[in-house]
């Protein structure tokens, strides 16, 4: 799923450190995926890469029929990515598409050749990345999308196992898969008078177990221990520089109930790097990282009250997850700044400016070496 686990710190143990750079030949805003020595990153070039995590080599290359922003999903030999982009297809009092008239697909590619397995068409676009479970003595992918439907497909055949409709769009909210339960967030227009929803989903047949109105359809639910951790976004009313919000909110994973919600602060909402304006928190043992995209902050909050435990400012704002390895937290900017804070205080102790804004494509480490996309530009970077 994306970043791999349901609390979205995607760190795996190893033991060699690498440095690279790469060029991807377009902007990269989906997550990066790392499978043994690859790495597949996909591109708004319209393209799917395998690199060789070692080298920075390419090791093949396909082409996609639309843009691509999801984590790609590596299972059964397979790589699944979705495209997709934000663009208004039908909008009514009482309906909400987000597409293209041609419609998008989820896409399963050979993992060692790059060649298409099988496609799946949708109506709306497929941002979001599914999240992979084995359910039901079946390997399925779960995905909400633009179309107001939380759907499951067969992983090694690409058939539809079952398909519910909600009514509302998930524009970047990617999957997040626990003890066989799916979560997922959709959004609705203006118009239908209904704020984001956050659904629990049971993976083997869709039952819908409960929706809860809080999140934003931008933003991945984190889950852990009994939680399940959202952020919405709010214009406000103001000055032109102070007209949107961030609220955290903690959810009970077995009722959708509220347990508590923080006020992040008032700021202003920017589409530099990328339009998300909410992002998904990290959650390592029983601290909450939270990026606050509007207030231009980065939060630490202890998961199991809310309570704040440090709030930093970053230089503009974060849209993209953390990730934390041995007491640092490591996450990047929008102006290009790779930060690293300790993890107890928040003190920054690095700064680490790059060529371009950082997207919402988060970091991962893999043993000694963290590997983060700059834009179109893919690095691997010695922790040490």
């Amino acid at each position: 799923m994306y970043q791999y686990f349901p609390n979205h710190n995607a760190v795996f143990a190893g033991t060699h450190a690498y440095r690279w750079h790469f060029d991807a030949g377009g902007k990269i805003n989906g997550g990066l995926a790392v499978v043994g020595d690859t790495l597949y990153a996909e591109t708004f070039a319209r393209q799917l890469l395998a690199i060789d995590r070692r080298t920075g080599r390419v090791r093949w290359r396909t082409h996609l029929p639309n843009i691509a922003m999801t984590t790609p999903i590596v299972a059964d030999g397979l790589v699944i990515v979705g495209t997709g982009k934000d663009n208004t297809l039908l909008q009514t009092r009482t309906r909400l598409v987000w597409g293209i008239p041609g419609g998008d697909e989820i896409i399963a590619f050979d993992a060692d050749t790059g060649r298409v397995r099988w496609r799946y068409h949708t109506v709306g676009e497929d941002m979001p990345s599914p999240a992979f479970v084995t359910a039901g003595g079946r390997d399925l992918i779960i995905f909400a999308n633009g179309d107001g439907h939380i759907r499951a497909l067969d992983v090694r055949t690409g058939r539809l196992v079952f398909s519910r409709y909600v009514g509302g769009v998930s524009t970047m909210a990617s999957a997040a898969v626990a003890d066989g339960v799916v979560y997922v967030l959709l959004g609705f227009a203006a118009g239908m008078h209904l704020p984001d929803h956050v659904y629990a989903v049971r993976a083997s047949d869709g039952h819908i177990v409960w929706s809860a109105p809080y999140g934003n359809a931008d933003d991945s639910p984190t889950v852990g221990g009994v939680d399940v951790y959202v952020q919405d976004s709010q214009y406000v009313k103001g000055p032109p520089a102070v007209g949107a919000i961030n609220d955290v909110y903690a959810i009970s994973r077995d009722r959708g109930l509220l347990v508590w919600a923080r006020n992040a602060g008032a700021g202003y909402f920017t589409n530099v790097g990328t339009n998300e304006q909410a992002i998904a928190a990290m959650l390592d043992r029983d601290t909450l990282f939270q990026s606050l995209p509007a207030a231009r902050k980065f939060a630490a909050y202890e998961a199991g009250q809310g309570r704040p435990v440090w709030v930093v400012p970053t230089m503009t704002a974060a849209k993209m997850s953390a990730v934390a390895l041995d007491g640092r937290v490591y996450i990047g900017d929008t102006a290009g700044i790779l930060y690293t804070f300790d993890e107890g205080s928040g003190r920054v102790l690095s700064r680490r400016r790059f060529p371009k804004p950082f997207t919402c494509s988060s970091p991962v480490i893999v043993g000694e070496t963290l590997y983060v996309a700059d834009w179109n530009d893919v690095y691997a970077l010695p922790l040490r």
